[in-house]
């Protein structure tokens, strides 16, 4: 969504104060409940996509909550992305979220301390939604593995200083993974031992390749240098998404979400919505 907006430079960089939380739309009823709490469309339901820019509470709007952040900030959406002066209009849009995410920043500094302390993975809810985030992404994905709960806790401590320093942060997709039956549901190969798998999804996201497994006993040095050069070595090739959509319907692929799809904006395009 919008990634010119998201993926660029300075509003990455003016992310950092932020805990930036990406909702799996029509994946979880309560996630569904409180984005339709924020923004409905046309219809009073969610659509498929949604921004907005929220104080702690995880309630309060500081922004307005429209289809992305260029609707929010005066842009263009990306359907009308190729209209004359659309890219200019961008620029100028994503240079006031960045300016507005700096006023936020300042008035909201976060508990004294908080900088420095540990920073909890960036999880996906489960292995079936990571494998296909990750192929929409085209990144690779990080599953944790252990069977005992104090196990995993331990891979996670090890992990979280690795995940987000500078070398890895943003580069894979992160999954905690105990269920061995889960695990060969969604990764080819053999049953897995306890410790870091690095795994490639395939382009439709229903299934991924081993790349890489680090043992649970690996000590976090090694396990930070193999994961740099495995994630160094990954350069799948670009997505043309027509090109990729058509296939995946030629071929039958669906998704089936586990919540009803109640997005029927490409049928009506134009119609006005409404907010609560």
């Amino acid at each position: 969504m919008d990634g010119s907006f998201l993926s660029a430079r300075a509003t990455v960089e003016a992310s950092r104060p932020f805990v930036c939380i990406r909702l799996a739309t029509y994946e979880n009823r309560e996630e569904v409940d409180f984005m339709k709490a924020l923004y409905v469309s046309y219809t009073g339901e969610i659509a498929n996509t949604m921004f907005a820019l929220l104080s702690p509470d995880g309630k309060t709007r500081l922004s307005e909550a429209d289809r992305s952040p260029a609707q929010v900030f005066g842009g263009v959406s990306q359907r009308r992305s190729d209209q004359p002066g659309a890219t200019e209009q961008n620029k100028g849009a994503a240079a006031r979220m960045v300016e507005s995410m700096g006023v936020i920043s300042l008035a909201y500094p976060g508990k004294k301390g908080a900088e420095g302390a540990p920073r909890a993975l960036p999880y996906l809810s489960d292995l079936r939604m990571a494998v296909n985030v990750a192929a929409c992404d085209n990144q690779p994905l990080l599953v944790v593995y252990a069977e005992e709960p104090g196990e995993l806790a331990r891979l996670e401590k090890t992990l979280q200083p690795i995940a987000w320093s500078k070398e890895v942060i943003g580069r894979a997709l992160y999954v905690p993974v105990s269920d061995a039956a889960e695990y060969t549901r969604y990764i080819k190969g053999e049953k897995p031992a306890a410790g870091y798998a690095l795994v490639a999804p395939e382009p439709y996201g229903r299934h991924a390749a081993p790349l890489l497994a680090i043992g649970a006993a690996t000590k976090p040095d090694r396990v930070r240098m193999q994961l740099i050069t495995a994630l160094a070595l990954f350069n799948p090739p670009p997505k043309d998404f027509e090109k990729h959509e058509a296939e995946g319907l030629k071929a039958g692929i669906q998704w089936k979400p586990k919540t009803p799809i109640t997005d029927r904006s490409r049928r009506q395009r134009g119609k006005s919505r409404r907010r609560p």
